[in-house]
């Protein structure tokens, strides 16, 4: 059992993320307009306690991607683990929309304890050969989530309520998140077993070496690649985050109910399990930084979809299915891009700054997206500012691998 107990703790990291990404984040635009309704307050002021979430949730990323290599990485799960399932009890219990507030800024504090940055350091000390594989695996939850449970929470919602349908998600979560908490083990050598169950393999250092650590993120810093990186993964995660956050709203200016929009999020998270598990088993056969290329261009045709939808919706559920692949791969090879680039002594802290830009800008991309639509009065200058972005990522992550090609050592 010690032997291919990497996989137990993917499966353990799998459902605590299904959980508290998959389904409580995924699915939280779902309850944007029940609040609105519930507590009288504007749309765009519901719609906002998304960015919030995802600021709150941005800003201790770089402390946490220090601290994992100062601490035991299941200190922080358990910790992160006991504080979400406490935040969703107050979402649930909310009987005003200060408390939602509330809501926003606690729950997301510890959920970068126990979200992808604390999932993908422990990937890292569990996997090798087949960490792409591990990754597209543990991402899928984030779709298996929502696909999932995004049509049962429209449903409950409609014949229930929101505050009932919050109930019954979070005694939910707060079992899938809490006992695989318990199960997981930082790193092999607790368990005197090994990375990929191969005997002989032992994934990262167990210690980091704090001059060594010092030397690569100086290094890192001194770098065109590392800024150039931040820029497109910025501008993928505005895209990602922005839209996944104004999909409901969306769908309502395409006339859709709330069941309407349940089911089509399930068609789009569905298509994005998908291509989370296809984009990490090319990651693993392939070489990452063409593969992260090839990503890069099937979000722009999702994002290209996106705009026609408007027009016409004969392109809906295309666009659910193109951009639901488009946006998982890049999900996905995001986070082995970063691995294959800066996966040194300075991984976690790395990831940490990085993971700080890319929610930021996700939580960025929900106001201005949501903005946008606002002031024009349809989401057509948004998706356009979309295809830009990708367009921009696509030109920069060429760049990046050109320079990578000429013998430019990043870690």
């Amino acid at each position: 059992m010690k032997k291919y107990y990497c996989w137990v703790v993917l499966a353990c990291l799998f459902l605590m993320y299904m959980a508290s990404n998959g389904i409580v984040l995924n699915t939280f635009n779902l309850y944007l307009p029940e609040f609105a309704k519930a507590f009288n307050v504007d749309i765009a002021k519901a719609t906002g306690l998304a960015a919030t979430l995802y600021l709150v949730l941005a800003l201790p990323l770089p402390f946490v991607g220090n601290l994992l290599e100062r601490f035991s990485p299941k200190v922080l799960i358990v910790t992160g683990a006991i504080g979400v399932s406490g935040g969703l009890f107050v979402m649930a219990n909310a009987t005003s929309f200060g408390m939602i507030q509330l809501f926003v800024i606690v729950y997301p504090l510890f959920l970068c304890l126990v979200g992808l940055l604390t999932s993908m350091y422990v990937i890292n000390n569990w996997f090798v050969k087949y960490k792409g594989i591990a990754t597209g695996i543990l991402l899928m939850a984030s779709s298996v989530g929502p696909a999932i449970f995004a049509p049962l929470v429209g449903k409950w919602i409609k014949e229930f309520g929101w505050q009932t349908a919050a109930h019954y998600q979070s005694i939910l979560c707060s079992i899938l998140i809490l006992i695989p908490a318990l199960l997981i083990f930082s790193h092999p050598s607790k368990l005197n077993s090994y990375a990929d169950g191969i005997p002989g393999t032992i994934g990262r250092q167990p210690k980091v070496d704090k001059a060594e650590s010092k030397a690569l993120l100086k290094k890192a810093f001194a770098s065109r690649e590392f800024y150039m990186v931040a820029l497109v993964t910025a501008a993928l995660w505005f895209c990602i985050g922005g839209f996944i956050q104004n999909q409901r709203n969306y769908q309502v200016d395409l006339q859709l109910d709330v069941a309407q929009s349940g089911r089509l999020q399930s068609i789009f998270f569905f298509c994005g399990l998908l291509g989370k598990l296809l984009f990490g088993f090319l990651g693993d056969k392939f070489n990452v930084k063409k593969i992260m290329l090839l990503s890069v261009i099937n979000i722009f045709l999702g994002c290209l979809f996106l705009y026609l939808s408007l027009h016409n919706k004969a392109f809906v559920v295309p666009c659910a299915i193109v951009f639901g692949l488009g946006y998982s791969g890049t999900f996905t090879m995001i986070q082995l891009y970063i691995i294959d680039l800066f996966g040194g002594a300075a991984y976690g802290t790395i990831l940490g700054l990085l993971s700080f830009v890319d929610t930021l800008c996700a939580s960025i991309g929900v106001a201005v997206l949501g903005g946008m639509r606002k002031a024009g009065g349809s989401y057509e200058n948004a998706f356009i500012l979309m295809m830009a972005l990708t367009v921009f990522s696509l030109v920069a992550t060429y760049s990046i691998n050109q320079r990578a090609k000429k013998g430019i050592i990043l870690s």
